[in-house]
C-alpha cells in the first residue's frame, strides 16, 4: 500500500491538532483548551467562538487554514486515527465527512476506498475503516459499528430538511431497527423527534447516538444558520473545518493552525509567482499563450528524456465571455473557432467545460486516467464562469481571460487550478515551476491587483504574500505595477492651476477610480 510522508507544514498543522485533542481531554472543555493550545503553539491566547444553538458545550470546533493546493483533504484523512485515539480515546468511531458538491463527493469516495491511494492509507492509521456513501449508510448495521471505523462522506446539501429526495435520512427505517435495540432511557430521550412526537428509527438518529465526529471540506461554503441548525441534529463529538478563507465576521471559525503560500512554495506543492501579461486584443492574447504552452510542452519533453521527468503536458485554461443579443462578444464558441481556423488547431487538442458541454466528464471515460493519460491529446480548456468544482489538475499552468478582470470573483477559482505544482515536486527547468496569466487589457496594474485579489479573497493567500506572487512577465510592464517589491515607481506631486471646476462625473469610470480631485 502507497504511503505519502507528510510535508513539513502537514506535519506542522497535525500537531498543532494532536496538541489541542490533548489538552481537550486533559481539561474538558473545548474553550480553555483551545485558548491554551494556541498559547503553547503561538505565544498568545487565542479566543474561542462556541457555536450557537444546540452543540455540546466542551465540543472542539476548530479550523485548518490552509491555502489552495496545500493538500486539505490528507490532513482529513490523517486526523482520523487521531480523533480515535487522542479525542475521543476509542478504538473506533463514526467519522461524517462533509463536501460541498456530488462531483468532490465522488472523487473522495474513490480515493478513500482505493487500496492503491495515499488517502487510503491515512485513514487505515485508524485500523479497520469503512467508507460509504449515504446511501450505503441507510442500510448500515451494528456489526459494521462494531467492528470497524465508519466514515460517511456526504454532501452537506444531503441532510438539509427542505431536500425532498433527501428527505429518507430523517424518516423511519426498518432496516435501521436493529442499531436502536437496547437503547437506555436516556439515550432514548437524546433522539431527535419527529412533529407527531415520535423518535423515527432514521439515520440521523442513529448516527446522533454515536456522536460522529465531522470534518467539513471546503467549509467556507457551509456558514448559514442552517447549515449550523443541522450539524446540531448529529450532537456531534466534534467538527473540524478544512478552508482555505475561513470565516472571520459572521459566525467566526476558531482557527487553530494557518499555512502559508510562502510554506507550499518551499515545500514544492504550487507553482509562484505567476507572471501576468496583458495585451488589449484578444487574438494576440491568445496567440502568446498558446506560444507558451508551446514552449513549457518543448522543456517538459526534453526533461523527460534527458532526465527520466514524469510525464507532463502543460494546460492552457481560457475563459471566454458570455454570449450577448446585444453586442459581439469573445463567446465559447469564438474561442474555439479562433483556435481551430486561425491557429490551425485540431479539435481533439480542445476541450470545453461548460454547464451545457461536459468535455472534462468524457475524458474521464474516454482515457484511464482522464487527462492526465498519455494517450489524451487535450491542450485546450475553453470554459466560462468556472470550471467543475472539484478540479484539480496540476498540469494547468496558463490561464487566459478575454475579459478584463475589474475583480478578483472574475478569476477567484481558475486562478487556484494553475497552482498546484505536477507531482508536488520541483522541475529542473524553472519555467516549468511557474504558473502563467496573458488577460485582455490595457490596464496592467489594475489587472495585476485583480489577481492578487483573487489569491486573497479565493485561495487563502495572505495580502503581503500576493504581492510577491504576481510578477510582471515582460520587464517594461514591470513599471507599471506599483505594489510589487523594490522596483516601485515614486511619483512627485505636481500642481496644475486650472481655470475652472473639474466635473469627474463627465470622466469614464476606469478613470474616475484614478483621479482625486480638489
Amino acid at each position: 500500500m502507497p504511503t505519502f510522508t507528510p510535508k513539513l507544514y502537514q506535519q506542522s498543522a497535525l500537531d498543532s491538532m494532536a496538541h489541542y485533542f490533548r489538552d481537550c481531554q486533559r481539561m474538558g472543555n473545548a474553550d480553555y483548551a483551545f485558548q491554551e493550545t494556541t498559547k503553547a503553539l503561538w505565544g498568545r491566547k487565542s479566543d474561542f467562538t462556541p457555536l450557537r444553538g444546540e452543540f455540546d458545550e466542551a465540543m472542539p470546533y476548530f479550523c485548518l487554514r490552509v491555502p489552495t493546493g496545500g493538500g486539505k483533504t490528507f490532513l482529513a484523512a490523517k486526523s482520523v486515527a487521531m480523533v480515535n485515539s487522542l479525542l475521543l480515546q476509542t478504538e473506533r468511531s463514526v467519522i461524517l465527512w462533509l463536501v460541498p458538491s456530488k462531483t468532490i463527493r465522488d472523487q473522495t469516495m474513490d480515493a478513500l476506498k482505493d487500496r492503491e491511494h495515499p488517502l487510503h492509507a491515512a485513514i487505515r492509521e485508524a485500523g479497520p475503516v469503512t467508507v460509504m456513501d449515504l446511501d450505503e449508510a441507510k442500510a448500515l448495521i451494528r456489526s459494521t459499528l462494531e467492528t470497524s471505523t465508519v466514515i460517511i462522506v456526504a454532501t452537506r446539501q444531503a441532510f438539509q430538511v427542505g431536500n425532498e429526495e433527501l428527505r429518507k435520512v430523517y424518516e423511519d427505517s426498518g432496516a435501521l431497527m436493529a442499531l436502536f435495540d437496547g437503547l437506555t432511557e436516556e439515550q432514548r430521550t437524546g433522539l431527535l423527534k419527529n412533529e407527531a412526537g415520535f423518535a423515527p428509527r432514521s439515520l440521523v438518529n442513529a448516527l446522533r447516538q454515536r456522536r460522529p465526529f465531522v470534518i467539513i471540506d471546503e467549509a467556507h461554503n457551509s456558514r448559514t444558520e442552517l447549515a449550523f441548525d443541522m450539524l446540531a441534529k448529529f450532537n456531534p463529538s466534534g467538527i473540524l473545518e478544512l478552508t482555505a478563507t475561513p470565516d472571520t465576521e459572521t459566525t467566526p471559525s476558531n482557527v487553530l493552525h494557518s499555512v502559508s503560500a510562502v510554506e507550499l512554495k518551499r515545500e514544492e506543492m504550487i507553482k509562484l509567482p505567476i507572471l501576468l501579461e496583458t495585451v488589449p486584443d484578444a487574438q494576440k492574447c491568445l496567440a502568446l499563450a498558446i506560444d507558451q504552452r508551446d514552449q513549457l510542452d518543448a522543456l517538459a519533453r526534453r526533461e523527460r528524456t534527458e532526465r527520466g521527468m514524469p510525464y507532463l503536458r502543460p494546460l492552457v485554461l481560457i475563459q471566454a465571455e458570455k454570449r450577448s443579443g446585444t453586442k459581439e462578444t469573445r463567446h465559447v464558441e469564438w474561442v474555439k473557432e479562433e483556435l481551430m481556423t486561425n491557429h490551425n488547431l485540431p479539435e481533439e487538442e480542445i476541450a470545453v467545460a461548460t454547464g451545457d458541454e461536459r468535455g472534462l466528464e468524457s475524458l474521464a471515460t474516454e482515457y484511464e486516467g482522464g487527462i492526465f493519460s498519455e494517450k489524451c491529446p487535450v491542450k485546450y480548456v475553453i470554459t466560462q464562469q468556472a470550471l467543475a468544482e472539484g478540479w484539480d489538475c496540476a498540469f494547468a499552468y496558463v490561464l487566459v481571460s478575454l475579459a478584463e478582470l475589474r475583480s478578483a470573483t472574475a478569476v477567484e477559482q481558475l486562478l487556484g487550478r494553475i497552482l498546484r505544482q505536477p507531482n508536488a515536486k520541483r522541475r529542473e527547468a524553472e519555467a516549468l515551476n511557474r504558473s502563467y496569466a496573458y488577460v485582455v487589457s490595457k490596464d496592467f496594474g489594475e489587472t495585476a491587483n485583480a489577481l492578487r485579489d483573487a489569491l486573497v479573497k479565493g485561495s487563502g493567500f495572505e495580502r503581503t504574500e500576493a504581492a510577491d506572487f504576481v510578477a510582471a512577465r515582460r520587464p517594461e510592464q514591470t513599471k507599471l505595477d506599483f505594489q510589487r517589491g523594490p522596483r516601485r515607481v515614486e511619483f512627485t506631486p505636481m500642481t496644475v492651476p486650472v481655470a475652472e471646476a473639474l466635473d469627474t462625473g463627465k470622466l469614464s469610470w476606469e478613470l474616475k477610480k484614478k483621479v482625486h480631485y480638489r
